[in-house]
């Protein structure tokens, strides 16, 4: 039977962040694949990585809390993971669906608590339609990180005072739907339970999926040398606030939700000429850093041109849910 090494991390979302990155880097250069559980300890509010602070979090509360603010080096949205939350990674090689099987641990795991979960398509496990888990994955090569939640306890007011809402009536309707959409472990139970005794069910629910066994392991000494060099990175104001800014001056702006996730644009334009754009939001794109390419492409374009730019760009791009249509439209929506 494969060997599978198991971790479990509680610290900073600096720490728990940089070992994503570093983690999926050793395991595709030949290092033992890897099951990962994290507990971010502070909370730490986790944005997307083509997320911008300002359009998305409220930081006189999130510092209100004592909590973090982190960017994900993969995309999305805005995401909150605090003690009561238990992140789980598995970094390997596999020909079978990683979101899947990745479901099928966060099944098992709550089956053992008695709980009927299933998997809804195409990366959340729900109870009685209420969703308890979100997974995602990125990859390296043949090589998969996937990552996802179980959900131990969760409190809906602090999750909405710390986003950046448009009104209170707003805030008044997330917190209804989020009560109505998403559910948690201890709310299911008819006797809570802690996070010590969640993890050793959940370490057997998914050695079970993952058909493996588990060994209890530490990091090598390469990989502690990577995390220690990428916490600098997701610790510093450049990396969570700096990377997307927002316009500043006379912009104008537009939003639209398609498929694939939100779309929010900014465009700074004179005459027929856009000076400037930002696009964010919780979409997945690849190659990550091509949002920069189609933002350079547009830049100092003539507004009729803009069809034309991302059709091209689109070209060497995956982004899914999200056509080339839907980009113009919500583009030629903020210019307009």
């Amino acid at each position: 039977m494969q060997t599978f090494r198991f971790l479990v991390e509680r610290g900073s979302q600096a720490k728990i962040l940089a070992g994503e990155e570093a983690l999926l880097d050793s395991v595709s250069s030949g290092a033992e694949p890897i099951l990962r559980f994290v507990i971010f300890d502070p909370t730490a509010v986790l944005l997307g990585y083509h997320q911008a602070v300002d359009l998305e979090v409220n930081l006189e509360e999130v510092k209100k809390r004592g909590w973090e603010v982190g960017r994900r080096p993969t995309g999305g949205g805005t995401i909150i993971m605090g003690p009561f939350q238990l992140g789980w990674e598995i970094y390997f090689r596999t020909k079978e669906d990683p979101i899947q099987l990745g479901a099928k641990g966060v099944i098992n795991t709550l089956k053992k608590l008695n709980l009927d979960a299933r998997f809804r398509p195409k990366n959340d496990v729900e109870i009685n339609g209420r969703k308890i888990s979100g997974m995602g994955a990125f990859s390296i090569g043949d090589f998969v990180a996937v990552t996802g939640t179980i959900i131990l306890d969760f409190n809906v007011d602090d999750m909405v005072a710390t986003l950046k809402l448009s009104s209170e009536k707003m805030k008044d309707k997330l917190v209804k739907d989020y009560r109505e959409r998403v559910t948690w472990v201890n709310r299911e139970l008819n006797t809570p339970i802690e996070m010590s005794q969640l993890i050793p069910l959940a370490r057997e629910g998914f050695e079970e999926a993952l058909g493996v066994k588990l060994v209890d392991a530490d990091y090598t000494p390469q990989e502690k040398e990577e995390i220690e060099r990428l916490t600098l990175k997701y610790a510093s104001p450049e990396w969570i606030f700096n990377a997307r800014q927002t316009l500043k001056g006379d912009i104008r702006q537009a939003e639209m939700k398609f498929p694939g996730g939100l779309v929010k644009v900014q465009a700074k334009v004179t005459g027929r000429i856009i000076e400037a754009v930002l696009i964010t939001g919780d979409f997945f794109v690849e190659p990550r850093r091509a949002i920069y390419d189609l933002e350079a492409r547009l830049k100092w374009s003539k507004v009729e041109d803009v069809p034309r730019e991302v059709e091209e760009w689109y070209k060497g791009v995956k982004i899914l849910g999200i056509t080339k249509d839907d980009l113009v439209k919500v583009i030629m929506e903020a210019i307009k």
